[in-house]
């Protein structure tokens, strides 16, 4: 690391708002662990779990596609979940050559129980904003992800 970056580092390091963008990295990392724990799954199983949580039923193709992964990858995430008792394989209802991937009622409820505190936590806070704060947190949250995004597509990934 060059001397101009490592001052670079020191000075995110010093800012407050670097400092708790980090630990906002470092907790949904941890809150991410222990939610695998509870559902015994591992990081991947995770993933997929919050894909088809948030989205409801998707194809194996669709959730390879979601999770950067190769469709027989997929397909063993899905074994696994099935095993697990996290995941169904139902046919599509209009194209019944399609086998869609359904998250079971029971983790979808173990998942929310565990998720819903911060999440209404994060929703009054949210509300608690006036709509000039509102907006420039907003803002600023678009270009954090936007840095985010940025930093995935310049490193390879997809997104």
């Amino acid at each position: 690391m060059t001397q101009q970056a490592v001052g670079q580092v020191a000075d995110v390091a010093d800012d407050p708002i670097c400092q708790n963008l980090q630990n906002i990295s470092i907790l949904t990392r941890e809150i991410e662990k222990r939610l695998a724990e509870t559902l015994k799954v591992n990081a991947t199983d995770l993933a997929a779990m919050e894909q088809l949580v948030g989205s409801g039923a998707l194809t194996p193709g669709d959730l390879a596609a979601r999770l950067q992964v190769t469709t027989a990858a997929a397909t063993q995430i899905v074994d696994r979940l099935e095993k697990a008792g996290h995941v169904g394989r139902v046919r599509h209802e209009t194209d019944r050559r399609k086998v869609m991937v359904v998250p079971a009622a029971e983790s979808v409820a173990l998942t929310m129980r565990e998720l819903t505190p911060m999440l209404a936590s994060l929703q009054a806070l949210v509300s608690s904003l006036a709509t000039p704060e509102r907006a420039v947190v907003g803002a600023f949250l678009e270009q954090v992800v936007g840095i985010y995004r940025g930093t995935i597509e310049r490193t390879g990934g997809k997104q």
